[in-house]
């Protein structure tokens, strides 16, 4: 039986546990599909553009400000699923995995490895997530 001492702040007495752990679940795949519909605008945005192979490292920002707030979680899931997005629609060959220019895959590359860093770095992991 729980108690109010054995229950988060946020969760009332009457709330189950299973209910607690599906909102600390919930926040990181909101982050995740919040970094996954940024990386679709941003692709549709910047395909015809000449800064097209900068744009992931720009979007590190993005991803570090969305791992502060749903978790640092958020910025491993995102960077994967926003380096897949950019890779599928917006380096050529357009609509396939594969990426042919050097400079703009090298890019992909960075953004992954330097979103989950500094994101580690900022805003290590929560010992509750439900704060």
């Amino acid at each position: 039986m729980q108690t109010r001492a054995s229950l988060p702040p946020q969760c009332s007495i009457a709330v189950t546990s299973i209910q607690c752990k599906l909102v600390a679940v919930g926040r990181p795949v909101t982050g995740a599909l919040l970094s996954l519909m940024t990386a679709l605008v941003v692709a549709k945005v910047f395909s015809h553009s000449q800064f097209r192979a900068l744009v992931p490292l720009g979007f590190v920002v993005v991803l570090v400000a969305l791992s502060s707030r749903f978790g640092s979680i958020v910025s491993v899931v995102g960077a994967v699923l926003s380096a897949m997005t950019f890779a599928y629609f917006l380096y050529p060959p357009v609509f396939s995995l594969h990426v042919e220019d050097p400079v703009a895959r090298e890019n992909l590359s960075w953004m992954v490895l330097s979103a989950i860093a500094f994101s580690y770095l900022l805003f290590p992991p929560r010992k509750n997530p439900l704060r």
